[in-house]
């Protein structure tokens, strides 16, 4: 059969649509870019917001109006399954992947090779090490989809990583909900698998996905030790979502602005050029005219280079859900305010970098003719050639731009 898989959301999503293709694909399935030509059609879905619940339900329904045998994964049928009432499809949800196998198979036979290792993809393999978190955040949907924290065996995980590098990965990203919440299910945390992964030799670096400044604050000294294993971008994603304590309360977040501040300042006294990387709610229920204030005061203090800013919105079930939902207007407006800023923060910390030689590490090819890499601090940058993807190089950066960097080859 020809399938046609198209995902939404995450890095845990994409590592989700991963292991999917590996299932069907054992079992002598093909997939095919073209939609047009496929028998079947995988939809692994987001419904973080509303704006992508809406978005990947529309896509859902235009193709179950062309009678196309449509199989909807991922969160939406794990936390809304009623909203596909009306649709005619299949579901997978995230907790039951493998059945994907049956579902497609329309069987209850299926033969799914339960320790399948991952096929590498281009030069970037993603490796999820957990499942759902410890938090009960009030905003958030994700924890009906995903439910508590499963955390993988460690030597599972380091068997995963190892088949990713044998096949020529040279880039890790190592994925979850909260990778700092790693382990506290069954002991064995994120230090100690970091310290599992460093000791694979090459010349692959390791990125670790999001960490929620509440599970890391117990093992701040020991994450901060581990990246100072050359593998390891100097890239640090703590999503703070709000600069105000009353608010961050209010989500029921487990922290405070002053514990957010000291991860980061304890990261930066060790690794000056690392780069931070944060996320921020506006227009939350109980946000006012001085939490917006006191959020983008926030952003200008700690001048992350990489932000992520969603503006509220109510998902059903949430206990956030039955509060007041302010109008969009205002959303928007605190919105900008906190995208210009990070502009203009972006824009000094990016020209000061112009005339500068840097490593890159080549993992994607970009468009017209371009590719893509980051340096050791994960930044992004373009160089406007081809270059054979997984290899370094010595780039001279020649321009800055808001979210990247433009360099010129100088030399292998």
């Amino acid at each position: 059969m020809k399938i046609h898989l198209v995902t939404y959301g995450c890095t845990a999503n994409k590592a989700d649509s991963l292991r999917m293709e590996q299932i069907l694909t054992n079992l002598g399935h093909t997939f095919t870019d073209n939609l047009l030509s496929s028998d079947l059609v995988i939809v692994n879905t987001c419904t973080v917001t509303r704006t992508t619940e809406r978005k990947v339900l529309k896509f859902i329904k235009s193709l179950s109006e062309t009678g196309k045998r449509v199989v909807v994964a991922g969160c939406l049928p794990a936390a809304q399954f009623d909203v596909l009432n009306k649709i005619d499809c299949q579901t997978v949800t995230p907790s039951s992947l493998d059945d994907i196998a049956n579902v497609v198979n329309n069987s209850s036979t299926a033969n799914v090779t339960m320790n399948l290792l991952p096929v590498l993809k281009g030069v970037t393999g993603i490796c999820s090490i957990s499942t759902g978190c410890v938090g009960n955040c009030t905003y958030c949907i994700v924890k009906r989809a995903r439910g508590e924290l499963v955390s993988r065996p460690l030597q599972e995980i380091v068997n995963e990583i190892a088949s990713l590098l044998h096949q020529g990965a040279k880039e890790i990203q190592l994925t979850s909900q909260d990778t700092a919440a790693y382990g506290l299910d069954s002991g064995i945390r994120l230090p100690e698998l970091l310290c599992a992964i460093s000791r694979f030799d090459g010349d692959h670096m390791v990125r670790i996905g999001m960490m929620n400044p509440f599970t890391l604050l117990d093992i701040l000294d020991d994450v901060i030790e581990s990246f100072e294993d050359p593998h390891i971008f100097k890239f640090l994603h703590l999503p703070v979502q709000s600069g105000s304590n009353s608010v961050l309360a209010h989500m029921n977040r487990n922290y405070t602005v002053e514990d957010f501040q000291n991860i980061v300042r304890k990261f930066r006294v060790r690794y000056p050029g690392i780069t931070l990387s944060t996320d921020f709610i506006t227009g939350y229920p109980s946000e006012t005219d001085k939490d917006s204030q006191d959020t983008l005061k926030l952003l200008h203090e700690i001048k992350p280079q990489k932000v992520n800013i969603t503006r509220y919105s109510s998902r059903p079930g949430t206990k956030a859900a039955i509060e007041y939902d302010m109008p969009d207007w205002i959303k928007k407006e605190r919105s900008r305010a906190l995208t210009k800023e990070h502009h203009l923060i972006n824009k000094t910390i990016f020209s000061k970098r112009v005339g500068k030689n840097i490593r890159m590490l080549t993992t994607e090819p970009g468009i017209n003719n371009s590719t893509i890499g980051r340096d050791p601090n994960y930044t992004n940058i373009v160089v406007r050639e081809r270059l054979p993807l997984g290899n370094w190089y010595n780039v001279r950066i020649t321009e800055a731009r808001t979210m990247y960097l433009i360099g010129k080859r100088v030399s292998t």
